[in-house]
C-alpha cells in the first residue's frame, strides 16, 4: 500500500462509526502508576501483532503513551527529519537511499512505533528494500492506530470528540473540514493539564478534536 492510500484511508475513516469514549483520567492513572503493565506490555505486543490486543488495551496503550516518557519524541523526529524522514517520505524512494537510512529509521521506529508519520515512512522504506512482510506489519500497525482514533468519538460534539495524541494528528483529522472551503475557523474550547479540545469549522461543518497529552512533549 502506498503512502497516499494510507493517508486517504485515514481521512475517510474520520466519518466512520465511532462509539468508545476515552477515559483520560483512568488511562493516565494506569500509565503513571504501573507503566510496565499498562503500557510497555501492550507496546511489545503491538510491535509484533496488534491484532492480539483488544480495543480497551489499545486505547490504554495508545493514549497512555502520552503519560510515559518517550524514547523517541517529537523533538527527536524533527531533529532527524532532514536526514531520515524527509528522504523516507519521497515518492519513488530508491533501494540505495532506503538502505542508507534503514538502520537509523528502524532504531527510531522500534523506540516509537505509535507515530503514524514514522509508520508511513517505514512502509515506504521497506517497500523500497523489498521487505514486504515488514511493510505489511507497519501497514497493520498504522491502520490499527487509525481505528483507535476513529472509534474514540464521532467528532460531532464536545461530548464525543475524536481523540488524538499530537497536534499534527489534530490537523490531519481536521483536513476534511479544512478542505471544504475558505471559511475555515479553529477555536480552542477547553484545556486542562493533559488535554486540549478544539473545534474546527468551515461553513456548516464542524469537527471536535481532543488532543490527549498534548502538553506532554
Amino acid at each position: 500500500m502506498q503512502i497516499k492510500k494510507i493517508i486517504t484511508v485515514l481521512i475517510l475513516l474520520v466519518f466512520g462509526v465511532s462509539f468508545a469514549q476515552i477515559n483520560v483520567e483512568e488511562i493516565e492513572k494506569n500509565a503513571v502508576e504501573n507503566p510496565q503493565e499498562y503500557f510497555y506490555k501492550y507496546l511489545e505486543i503491538f510491535k509484533q501483532d496488534p491484532s492480539k490486543l483488544n480495543q480497551q488495551d489499545l486505547n490504554q496503550m495508545y493514549y497512555g503513551s502520552r503519560f510515559v516518557r518517550s524514547e523517541y519524541n517529537i523533538k527527536d523526529y524533527n531533529d532527524d527529519y532532514e536526514k531520515i524522514w524527509k528522504i523516507a517520505s519521497r515518492k519513488g524512494l530508491s533501494k540505495a537511499k532506503a538502505e542508507k537510512i534503514l538502520t537509523a529509521a528502524e532504531a527510531a521506529y522500534n523506540k516509537n512505533p505509535l507515530n503514524m508519520e514514522i509508520l508511513v515512512s517505514m512502509v515506504n522504506i521497506y517497500l523500497a528494500t523489498g521487505e514486504k512482510t515488514k511493510a505489511e506489519r507497519c501497514i497493520l500497525q498504522n491502520n490499527t492506530i487509525i481505528k483507535i482514533i476513529d472509534e474514540s468519538g464521532t467528532g460531532r460534539s464536545e461530548n464525543s470528540p475524536i481523540c488524538v495524541i499530537t497536534a499534527g494528528d489534530m490537523m490531519t483529522f481536521a483536513k476534511p473540514v479544512i478542505m471544504r472551503g475558505r471559511d475555515f475557523k479553529q477555536k480552542d474550547l477547553k484545556t486542562d493539564k493533559s488535554s486540549i479540545l478544539t473545534e474546527y469549522s468551515n461553513g456548516g461543518a464542524s469537527l471536535f478534536v481532543k488532543c490527549i497529552g498534548c502538553f506532554n512533549f
